[in-house]
């Protein structure tokens, strides 16, 4: 028989409204009823909240109790939840009686290790709980949602139904070669090719993940005294770099971040770039180059009340290999119209919405954030080890090489995805897993 595991479900602090215990097991409902009595929970109806008063050894409380009965439960046993006062020494309190009673504390993770082990959720979906836990973006809970709630496991399902049947055809060909040879190796081409296309758009999803994850960068980039901290500000919303009319005032790499269709964007307010002889701005200079180098997308900012000088030209087409915005700021003292991509007013914020919206639809954020996503380093690990196997079974059969190296690199690549599953791992990697997650979950 599994232990009765017991664990607070509501994080830890001192005081809060609601505090919540949680047991799982086979002795769950027998030891909650050793502390907890309400009117009717003697024969106690599954799903339903009763309201009675919980007793220990040296305190009383009035709370409610929810019983969920196996298997349809969070973790497919028994699961008893306590609903007390949030004090954190109330908590403490009753985990302590429910241990004293029989239950043991639970390690963490392992509720939802339970949940794993008897079939309520397979390990790619348990890890897209985790990643929702502990998402810094609302992108990122986005992508990890859609990986617990299974649309990356469905595909992965759709592709490991190609490579069974793939196997299968080949099997079949092993057995009577004179007979079907001839008429398997078509449509397993056509599966093992259908395969690799999805294998390969779910490998380039992990891009999605890592913009999810970490955000982008948008530099801003031009000559001295055009504006580009007065755009900063007003794309920040916040008086977040200096300002004057003096060139050269930005020394060096200043930066800001703000939420885009849920995903963090960092603004890096870049040194003008000129010749300088001035050390330190020499210095912030380098900076800036780097910062936009590394940016995943460059504002380049120019002054339309001054004349586009050749050094400008010549600044800008050094960003041709750089995606980019070119932005005509001081509209409201414009002498010298850009070709440009918008123009705005910085001062006043005339258009900066419209320039947020281009930057937007320049990163494409809402269609990468789209598609079920791989978000973790095993689960890229493994469709890459998928998609590498079944390029060298299709390799295979266009050379006609032997069908028993074919039928390898087929059950390999079905093996691989059988990993990202949880049906074919090994037990340390499922035990990392869930060590990662918090107690009670």
């Amino acid at each position: 028989m599994k232990d009765t595991i017991v664990a607070t479900a509501t994080p830890q602090v001192e005081k809060g409204a609601i505090g919540i215990v949680r047991m799982s097991g086979e002795r769950a409902l027998e030891i909650v009823r050793k502390v907890f009595d309400a009117q009717g929970f003697e024969s106690v109806e599954p799903n339903k909240m009763y309201l009675g008063r919980i007793t220990t050894k040296n305190f009383n409380d009035r709370a409610f109790c929810m019983y969920c009965k196996a298997p349809k439960s969070y973790t497919g046993e028994d699961i008893v939840e306590l609903h007390t006062h949030g004090g954190k020494i109330i908590v403490q309190g009753v985990i302590r009686e429910l241990v004293a009673l029989g239950a043991r504390p639970a390690a963490p993770g392992e509720f939802t290790k339970r949940a794993y082990l008897n079939g309520k959720l397979n390990l790619a979906e348990a890890e897209g709980l985790a990643d929702m836990i502990n998402a810094q973006s609302e992108a990122e809970v986005n992508q990890a949602y859609r990986l617990m709630k299974g649309e990356v496991s469905k595909g992965i399902e759709q592709i490991k139904t190609m490579l069974l049947t793939a196997s299968a055809n080949i099997e079949v060909a092993l057995d009577y070669p004179e007979e079907l040879l001839e008429d398997t190796i078509s449509p397993t081409l056509a599966l093992l090719n259908n395969a690799k296309t999805e294998l390969k758009n779910l490998y380039e999803t992990s891009k999605s993940a890592t913009v999810a994850r970490e955000g982008v960068s948008i530099a801003l980039a031009g000559l001295t005294n055009v504006g580009k901290s007065s755009l900063m500000n007003a794309i920040l919303k916040d008086e977040r770099a200096i300002v004057t009319d003096i060139a050269g005032t930005t020394r060096d790499v200043l930066a800001g971040s703000f939420m885009l269709d849920g995903v963090n964007v960092e603004v890096l307010d870049t040194a003008g770039i000129r010749d300088s002889d001035d050390p330190v701005e020499k210095i912030g200079i380098e900076r800036a180059t780097r910062a936009i180098e590394g940016a995943d997308l460059v504002l380049f900012v120019s002054d339309t009340s001054e004349e586009e000088s050749q050094e400008e030209k010549d600044l800008y087409a050094s960003f041709k290999n750089k995606k980019i915005i070119r932005v005509a700021n001081k509209g409201d003292i414009a002498k010298y119209p850009r070709e440009c991509d918008i123009i705005t007013e910085a001062k006043s914020g005339k258009n900066v919405d419209k320039l947020v919206a281009l930057i937007s639809e320049s990163l494409d954020l809402n269609k990468r954030l789209q598609a079920p996503a791989l978000t973790r380093e095993r689960q890229i690990f493994a469709v890459g080890e998928a998609l590498e196997a079944v390029n060298s079974a299709i390799d295979g059969l266009n050379i006609n090489a032997t069908l028993d190296c074919v039928v390898v690199d087929v059950k390999t690549a079905y093996s691989a995805l059988a990993s990202l599953t949880g049906e074919d791992v090994a037990e340390n990697v499922v035990e990392e897993i869930f060590s990662k997650f918090c107690v009670g979950k």
